[in-house]
């Protein structure tokens, strides 16, 4: 019995995590949302901040895609951060001569946060644009991003994240299936409230609701907002505004990348203690939901196979379902290595949940060794 009460528990809380939690959004939006008073026409002056560190490469078409943006070039200004760069960033900013553009920098590398908390201070307009190197924006991204905020209960505006073909393999069309799964929660999250965090490529946020943040945070992208969520202000997403990405096809890569940003989420408890609080966290479910369940991925798929195992010596039907996880695991594990499995939609998404799966033990490990405090590669 107590076998069957962990394999039940465990499946009911795995498909919670995987598609339950988006279905109840979604049943709860016609009943709990919330309107929001946004003004198409708002057009507030606008900071826009960049944070490098050694993006020569890049710098330049970035602020090209900044100036290009359809927004009044007289309420428009840029920040450019240059923590620590070695490389030819600043001079290339330098080289630019434009009125619009600041530059800030920093001959000593420190962190992605204490350089944003440095341009907030510095910062003269109403609302900020935060955006990275890579990224490309949509001509309209601003316009978009910024009608919200003429509500003076919104603080944040997230903007989505879309991927480009370039550079598509298997893996990469896993993570951008992940990731349209995570704009809907988003945008869902939102509608009912707040959503549980931003896209740290395109969120705008009104100053005046900034928090100061540790500077040893991981995920700005998260704590930033939900600082705001705490302190009374809606955070929102907006589908229309639109950065561009290419997927990373580097499994290695992107083990790196979430490995940082499931440690991220851990570190988030401990800065920010109250946001595990149901009374003063009023979105305690979908911070729970989103960013914390998350992490019991890998011991609910372990509670299942060891259950199943157990239940498998007192009932037959239990042998076939240990076996049906001995093949999916077998198949998963085999299209990595043959192209042919690869295009089949079922096995990439199953690619992609058990990647994040290990990078989420990954991430635990850095965690409680401490690893995520070492400065950002």
């Amino acid at each position: 019995m107590i076998m069957l009460a962990i394999f039940v528990l465990t499946v009911l809380l795995l498909a919670y995590i995987a598609a339950g939690y988006l279905l109840f959004l979604r049943a709860l939006v016609g009943v709990l949302a919330k309107p929001v008073a946004r003004d198409d026409a708002y057009r507030p002056a606008v900071e826009i901040v960049l944070i490098v560190h050694n993006e020569g490469r890049l710098v330049a078409r970035k602020l090209a895609n900044l100036l290009s943006l359809d927004y009044p070039q007289e309420r428009l200004a840029i920040t450019v951060v240059s923590d620590g760069s070695t490389d030819d960033t600043c001079a290339q900013v330098r080289a630019l001569a434009d009125a619009r553009i600041r530059l800030i920098e920093r001959p000593v590398k420190t962190s992605k946060a204490a350089c944003l908390n440095l341009a907030v201070a510095q910062a003269q307009a109403p609302v900020l644009l935060l955006t990275d190197a890579r990224q490309t924006l949509a001509p309209d991204a601003l316009t978009h991003l910024v009608a919200p905020l003429a509500d003076p209960a919104v603080g944040a505006v997230s903007g989505a994240l879309g991927f480009q073909a370039e550079g598509h393999n298997a893996f990469s069309k896993g993570i951008e299936a992940y990731w349209d799964v995570e704009k809907e929660i988003r945008k869902h999250e939102a509608m009912i409230d707040s959503a549980v965090g931003v896209t740290g490529a395109i969120y705008a946020f009104r100053r005046s609701a900034y928090q100061p943040i540790p500077d040893e945070t991981l995920l700005d992208d998260v704590l930033v907002p939900m600082q705001m969520v705490l302190a009374g202000y809606r955070v929102l997403f907006e589908e229309r505004a639109r950065a561009f990405d290419i997927p990373s096809s580097d499994e290695a890569r992107e083990r790196r990348r979430k490995t940082r940003t499931i440690a991220g989420n851990l570190q988030l408890v401990a800065l920010a203690p109250a946001l595990m609080n149901p009374w003063r966290n009023r979105i305690w479910w979908q911070f729970v939901s989103h960013k914390m369940l998350r992490l019991a991925a890998p011991l609910l798929l372990a509670g299942i196979a060891v259950s199943s195992i157990a239940l498998a010596f007192q009932h037959d039907a239990f042998i076939l379902l240990v076996a049906a996880q001995l093949l999916l695991y077998g198949l998963v594990w085999a299209s990595t290595r043959l192209p042919w499995l690869q295009q089949n939609r079922l096995l990439r998404a199953g690619r992609a949940f058990m990647s994040l799966a290990y990078f989420t033990v990954l991430g635990m490990w850095t965690f409680a060794n401490r690893q995520h405090l070492s400065s950002w590669k």
